[in-house]
């Protein structure tokens, strides 16, 4: 099986590009709450991702946790829709909107419900690596090049 390149490539591109904005929406989701709340806040990235402190404590935590990553599905679902209506030839996009949307959708759920083990930092390398495979996969799936139908001499 042949995969394309430009998929493959642009798909590289796009994630790392995507990666901060898309890591600073998720903090803004929380950013949202706690400034609702009446709380003061500071968010910044580094080398691990985005990060946010809430000078204050959020009366409702489920929906302070969970919002992260609803603000940062909602800019995945963007890149999907960008697809839709710009670019459907582009599979690039489409591997990376969809491998943003999964690991938001992970993290709303992450964050929302078990709030406790995702704070203590002891699932982060087995949520980096579900990012990652559903990309890789996406982007494997979108980039293979099928065969065109080979007609046989008894159909000319």
């Amino acid at each position: 099986m042949k995969f394309s390149r430009q998929v493959v490539v642009w798909s590289v591109v796009l994630y790392f590009a995507l990666g901060i904005p898309i890591s600073l929406l998720h903090e803004a989701g929380h950013a949202y709450v706690c400034s609702a709340s009446g709380f003061d806040y500071q968010i910044w990235v580094d080398a691990t991702g985005g990060h946010m402190i809430c000078f204050g404590r959020v009366q409702d935590s489920f929906v302070y946790n969970a919002m992260g990553g609803v603000f940062g599905l909602a800019g995945s679902v963007a890149i999907i829709t960008a697809w839709l209506l710009l670019a459907k030839r582009h599979y690039a996009i489409l591997a990376v909107g969809l491998a943003y949307s999964a690991d938001q959708a992970a993290k709303i759920i992450l964050e929302g419900l078990y709030a406790s083990v995702y704070e203590s930092g002891a699932i982060d390398g087995y949520i980096t690596a579900m990012q990652v495979v559903s990309w890789i996969g996406f982007m494997l799936y979108f980039a293979r090049v099928k065969e065109p139908a080979k007609i046989a001499a008894s159909d000319i």
